[in-house]
């Protein structure tokens, strides 16, 4: 996982539970969402290594990229 990816993440789950904006968040809030973000992101790797090695799901992001997720992470 990178960091783009936990702070991405992150910052995701905190809008769900905040109205306020993630910049103006304290860092050590900032920080337990960052956790939060890593364990889930884990927790899917681990889901998604479960995965038969032929499936693979694709989806088109909201930007137009083409985003697959295979069984194999």
């Amino acid at each position: 996982m990178t960091p783009n990816q936990v702070e991405l993440v992150a910052q995701a789950f905190y809008a769900s539970e905040h109205s306020d904006d993630w910049d103006d968040a304290p860092e050590v809030v900032q920080e337990e969402f960052r956790d939060l973000a890593r364990v889930a992101i884990s927790l899917l790797h681990q889901q998604t290594s479960r995965l038969p090695p032929s499936l693979t799901v694709a989806k088109e992001a909201g930007d137009g990229r083409r985003i697959e997720i295979s069984g194999r992470c």
